[in-house]
């Protein structure tokens, strides 16, 4: 599907001006049929907007000018702004703008061949808009997930997603968001080998996008229905599709899709045996897709050149074209194409070696698999020793504390305890003073008062101390206790929402709560995992916190989402703090390691809550990668309801 068929419907902004609000409409509407529109009406807009002092809305705006960009096929111009737009909208708190940039952002991934990229910024959309309660905003974004399922070789969770935006849509009477969401299932069925069916809904996809006048869904439906026809074997219905798919393309100026259809087109041509006509329109796509710097494109491109030199016997070419689409393999995605090239080299140099070449081919594809497992095996096995050196670190930590934490304790205790004493002898005295004061000549007797006020204060300095010291203590005793013991299974959505209501309350800010609609049940010791998820809630709670007391403002934002995963129960805590820098993401699980001020902080709780998360609940804890703020992730395994 074209990138372009992914972006969802703009975030309802009210600017309280309308002439601002009239031009955001227009540039909204301008998507995806009228590129140049969208450039021009949105920089009406953000001329305006900011003239007005509108910054979410001028951030928004400059997230269309710079998805006109993308229509236009300049990722590079594209890319830059809606960056800025999103960093912009985070900083002004407006949910809505951001998972619709972050959808954008999106789409302009997918267009450029970066498919993982496409997937994270994609998912980060997705719970940004469900935080915000944006159904329409996330049905566009699970069309934007499909179709990079579908880019990543999944059918089945393509045609998933897919299925649940068309629901949606379906709710909502949005035929123009059914039209596309019958294009990803259709997708999806034709890759699970389901022809009949795949064009079913590429029909319905038609009929939609003609009724809605979406030309640009139109016209990809067109080309799938075009694919499935060259599937069925009937290469003249599909070149005539593929035609009137480029027709409504080169009409909308998006040349991405050109080259789409042209390499298709010109496929066809060669597959029917005409040579010259499929090599020039090859040479249209690849002309198209250079100046695009469309690397996936080009190799695409290279390979059906290599096809068609093949049909014509021209070996030395065809090796050419191979060679020419390996070093962009490379470039933009694996070295999967090696062993092609390798075959086809063997052939040219010798008929003979046929059989050599596809031993050779076939060792190569084995070694690369060989080489990938071993390099998952690797980082499995570093992910692993990471783990064991944070686990052994924690062990030793609970070994001293069993071995001296008592030593300690007693002293304090005698410290604390006669602190108070003396504070309260202190204070009797200074009474005392002043009851006899006529007693005193009047400058010893302030004299006295003022070193008794101080004595006091330091007193209780020693007593905070003492009993601050006391709290460390008690942690590092908390890192030798057993976290299993007396484990009993509890529906963890109880146990958030208790943590979260307790830990936030009189906070002044408020949760974002998604517990999901199915208990997941866990098998736990309530106490200790209730321990962890509270250091996680309030080092959350604090951020924020802090980032409000630099920036009136700032708007808090503390979110927790809980889901099943293949078989885990998933728990998302996220905030829009300051985040933790790149530097000491590696050391925030290290016991004593604290980035708070002197007194403030013990830097225990969070090994504390992945000592109890780990070894007492054989689960997981780590620190996410965001672009703001923190998120942090706890998996752990379930319990299923016929479990003993």
């Amino acid at each position: 599907m074209s990138a372009a068929d992914t972006l969802p419907r703009p975030p309802h902004i009210q600017t309280g001006d309308v002439e601002a609000d009239r031009l955001l409409a227009e540039a909204w509407d301008a998507i995806p049929d009228r590129p140049h529109d969208v450039l021009a009406i949105s920089r009406e807009a953000i001329a305006r907007t900011e003239a007005m002092g509108l910054e979410a809305a001028s951030a928004l705006a400059q997230g269309y000018l710079g998805f006109g960009y993308h229509l236009l096929s300049r990722p590079d111009d594209a890319l830059p702004l809606l960056t800025e737009a999103l960093s912009r909208l985070e900083a002004a708190g407006d949910l809505h703008g951001r998972g619709y940039v972050l959808s954008a952002l999106s789409t302009v991934y997918i267009g450029m061949g970066h498919v993982d990229e496409a997937l994270d910024v994609a998912l980060s959309s997705l719970q940004v808009l469900r935080a915000a309660g944006d159904r329409e905003l996330e049905a566009w974004t699970l069309i934007s997930i499909g179709n990079t399922y579908l880019d990543l070789a999944d059918p089945d969770r393509a045609m998933d997603v897919a299925e649940q935006a068309l629901a949606v849509f379906g709710s909502m009477t949005m035929p123009v968001g059914q039209a596309r969401a019958h294009t990803v299932i259709g997708c999806a069925l034709a890759r699970d080998d389901r022809p009949e069916e795949a064009r079913a809904h590429h029909e319905a996809a038609l009929r939609l996008a003609r009724e809605t006048g979406s030309r640009l869904t139109e016209a990809r439906a067109l080309h799938d229905l075009g694919d499935a026809a060259r599937g069925a074997g009937d290469l003249d219905t599909a070149l005539d599709l593929f035609h009137q798919s480029l027709a409504i393309r080169r009409d909308l100026g998006s040349r991405a899709a050109q080259s789409t259809s042209l390499l298709h087109i010109g496929q066809v041509l060669g597959e029917k045996g005409d040579t010259e006509a499929a090599l020039d329109t090859l040479r249209e796509a690849r002309q198209i897709a250079e100046d695009l710097g469309a690397g996936l494109r080009m190799e695409q491109v290279d390979r059906a050149f290599a096809s068609v030199y093949e049909r014509l016997g021209d070996a030395p070419e065809a090796l050419r074209y191979l060679r020419r689409a390996q070093d962009l393999r490379e470039a933009f995605l694996d070295a999967q194409a090696r062993s092609r090239v390798h075959v086809i080299q063997v052939r040219a140099e010798a008929a003979q070696a046929r059989q050599e070449a596809e031993i050779a081919h076939l060792r190569s594809v084995e070694l690369a698999e060989a080489n990938r497992e071993l390099e998952t095996a690797l980082g499995n096995l570093r992910r692993t020793q990471s783990r064991l050196l944070q686990q052994e670190k924690l062990a030793s930590l609970g070994r001293l504390a069993s071995g001296v934490a008592h030593e300690i304790q007693n002293p304090l205790n005698f410290v604390a305890g006669f602190a108070e004493v003396n504070e309260e002898y202190a204070r009797e005295l200074r009474e005392t003073v002043e009851a006899r004061r006529e007693e005193m000549p009047d400058d010893l007797a302030t004299e006295v008062d003022e070193m008794l006020g101080e004595l006091v204060q330091n007193i209780g300095r020693v007593r905070e101390n003492a009993q601050r010291a006391s709290g460390i203590v008690r942690s590092l005793l908390a890192h030798g206790q057993p976290a299993s013991a007396s484990q009993e299974v509890v529906d963890l959505r109880d146990l958030v929402g208790r943590v979260v209501n307790v830990t936030l309350a009189g906070s002044g800010i408020r949760p974002v709560w998604m517990p999901g609609e199915e208990p997941l049940r866990v098998e736990a010791n309530p106490q200790s995992l209730d321990r962890a998820l509270v250091n996680l809630v309030d080092n959350a709670r604090r951020a924020v916190t802090d980032r409000l007391a630099e920036d009136d403002t700032f708007r808090p934002f503390v979110c927790l989402s809980l889901d099943r995963v293949d078989g885990q129960a998933v728990l998302r805590v996220m905030d829009n703090g300051p985040g933790v820098p790149e530097e000491i993401r590696d050391r925030i699980f290290e016991p004593f390691f604290s980035t708070r001020p002197t007194g403030e902080g013990t830097g225990l709780g969070l090994p504390l809550a992945l000592q109890i998360v780990t070894d007492g609940h054989g689960g997981d804890l780590t620190l996410d990668e965001t672009e703001a703020g923190a998120a942090f992730t706890i998996r752990l395994p379930l319990v299923e309801a016929d479990d003993p």
